[in-house]
């Protein structure tokens, strides 16, 4: 299971990169903003760009931080956190998997 201060080190960090969060269903959320994710200490509660809970899951751009829809994931749920890629396929920051 993730861990909660894991989770919010990754959130806070100086410098935020957008990331994707994994689930175990094999969907992923990419978060682009570290407001638009509220951490609990056993769930995340991520606010989302749109009501279709269809690929991709996507939280809201910079310029419209208004969500329409979020969604409660299960610290269980979470296979891991991984920074997007740069646009040359190089990640920016290392991987946070679960222990």
């Amino acid at each position: 299971m993730m861990r909660p201060d894991d989770i919010r080190k990754v959130l806070r960090a100086d410098q935020f990169v957008p990331l994707r969060i994994g689930l175990t269903d094999g969907r992923s959320v990419f978060v682009r903003h570290p407001d638009q994710v509220f951490v609990a200490d056993r769930h995340l509660l991520i606010g989302l760009a749109t009501l279709e809970r269809s690929e991709p899951l996507i939280t809201p751009s910079m310029g419209d931080r208004v969500v329409k829809d979020g969604m409660i994931v299960n610290m269980v749920q979470i296979t891991g956190i991984e920074p997007e890629k740069r646009r040359n396929g190089r990640a920016a920051t290392r991987r946070l998997r679960k222990k």
